[in-house]
């Protein structure tokens, strides 16, 4: 039976990480691994972690944040048929699935970035993530999220910061309006 593997240990492993480098490549590379044991362990899931705003059609659930709001670690619980827009991160960001599958979409941005409140989206690719497996993306990366199921999905998120203080954006495909992204987080 394999060892349980803790949250504790799994902050001190990713403050190890975040220590030696702050180069975003490397940091990812050594988190994946991480992410993926402790997204399988799952001994750290409780019933709470399931519960969802029904406003923003997911539940954000703190699991670890740094004083200083780096690296941060939640647990996102996706309502059956929802999900989040075009968003960045701000920072470089680690995602694994826990129980169900979630799509994601990547964009690519086609505007040259001068006007603060204006980007242009073009659909790089797709891809599903299951229990265990990984997406990530340095800072600057754009995508969606959505649960295409009749239940609730779970995932792990790891960010070189919270959320809430990287000034990350969110963006309309329609009308190519880009906007503050703010998420309630119990």
């Amino acid at each position: 039976m394999a060892e349980v593997y803790s949250l504790d240990q799994f902050i001190q492993d990713l403050r190890a990480i975040t220590n030696q480098t702050d180069d975003e490549h490397k940091i990812i590379g050594q988190v994946e691994p991480l992410a993926k044991r402790f997204a399988v362990d799952k001994s750290w899931l409780t019933e709470k972690h399931r519960g969802t705003d029904p406003e923003q059609g997911f539940g954000v659930h703190l699991l670890h944040e740094e004083p200083d709001h780096s690296l941060a670690v939640f647990a996102v619980s996706w309502m059956p048929g929802r999900g989040a827009p075009p968003h960045d991160h701000g920072t470089w960001a680690v995602v694994a699935g826990v129980e169900g599958v979630e799509r994601n979409t990547i964009y690519k941005r086609l505007d040259d970035r001068s006007r603060p409140d204006y980007a242009e989206l073009e659909i790089k690719h797709d891809s599903s993530i299951d229990s265990g497996e990984l997406i990530s993306m340095k800072s600057g990366g754009i995508h969606s999220v959505v649960n295409e199921s009749d239940g609730l999905t779970i995932s792990l998120h790891i960010y070189g910061r919270h959320l809430n203080y990287t000034g990350r954006s969110q963006y309309s495909l329609d009308t190519n309006e880009k906007k503050d992204f703010v998420v309630s987080v119990e």
